[in-house]
């Protein structure tokens, strides 16, 4: 299976995408009228063409495919990680490291006491855990932007001098 997918896993994607944008095309140009599409005030009657349905194909695919991508991602990674365990070993002390800088990044957070931010966590009934949940999301995407710009000069520089 997996020399199959290296092999022809591109292909197979883009198999799967021109048949979903075959499904969601004839799916609106069934379910739609000449008028309704090719009309002066289509653009501001967008609410009622949405309300139609015509669209709904093109939701129920996206969110069918989503949820393939998310499950052959983890089912894969799993795979890997069972049969190559010592190789995935580095990536599982990554993981591990990112997951404890992000707790201490969301401990050492704190919460805002004033401002439009209170009034926008007020507004959108955002907590304080959650808030400095968010906040150490924040940081630790944070840092490692900055390690990537880091690694990418590094290595840059490592291959000038090869």
């Amino acid at each position: 299976m997996y020399k199959l997918l290296t092999k022809n896993g591109q292909l197979f994607a883009f198999l799967v995408g021109i048949i979903g944008t075959a499904i969601i095309l004839g799916s609106i140009m069934g379910n739609s009228n000449k008028y309704m599409l090719e009309a002066d005030d289509a653009a501001k009657r967008a609410t009622d063409i949405a309300n139609t349905g015509i669209l709904d194909a093109a939701a129920t695919i996206t969110m069918i495919l989503l949820f393939v991508a998310i499950a052959a991602t983890l089912i894969f990674a799993v795979m890997h990680l069972a049969t190559n365990f010592k190789s995935s070993l580095t990536w599982i002390v990554a993981l591990a490291a990112l997951i404890g800088l992000f707790f201490i990044f969301k401990n050492t957070s704190s919460t805002e006491a004033s401002g439009t931010i209170v009034e926008t966590m007020r507004k959108f009934n955002v907590s304080d855990s959650l808030g400095n949940g968010i906040s150490g999301a924040i940081k630790i995407t944070g840092l490692m932007l900055v390690v990537a710009i880091v690694s990418m000069l590094v290595m840059e520089v490592l291959n000038f001098f090869k």
